[in-house]
């Protein structure tokens, strides 16, 4: 299964991936701050709560992590690692 993997201490939240994703799973999050995987499409839960509690509502800076995100509807297209401009989003097969 695919895993999308944010390096937070790259992420400056500029939508750009969450605009070119052709399948929809990856979002803004809702302070608008972080690009982030869509709940709901996210196999490993404990990644979401990871990012709920250790990244959403810190300043770009002082989130210095990664999160790999199990994504079963992940194409492995790339399409979101072409379009950060920070490089802060890798696709790795499992």
């Amino acid at each position: 299964m695919p895993k999308v993997v944010f390096d937070y201490a790259k992420c400056s939240g500029s939508n750009d991936c969450v605009e070119s994703c052709p399948v929809d799973i990856l979002k803004l999050s809702e302070n608008g701050k972080w690009c982030t995987a869509v709940d709901k499409e996210v196999e490993n839960k404990e990644a979401v709560e990871k990012f709920h509690q250790e990244v959403e509502n810190k300043e770009h800076g002082e989130a210095n992590l990664k999160i790999e995100f199990s994504m079963p509807n992940c194409i492995q297209c790339r399409v979101c690692e072409a379009a950060c401009p920070e490089e802060a989003i890798t696709i790795e097969e499992d």
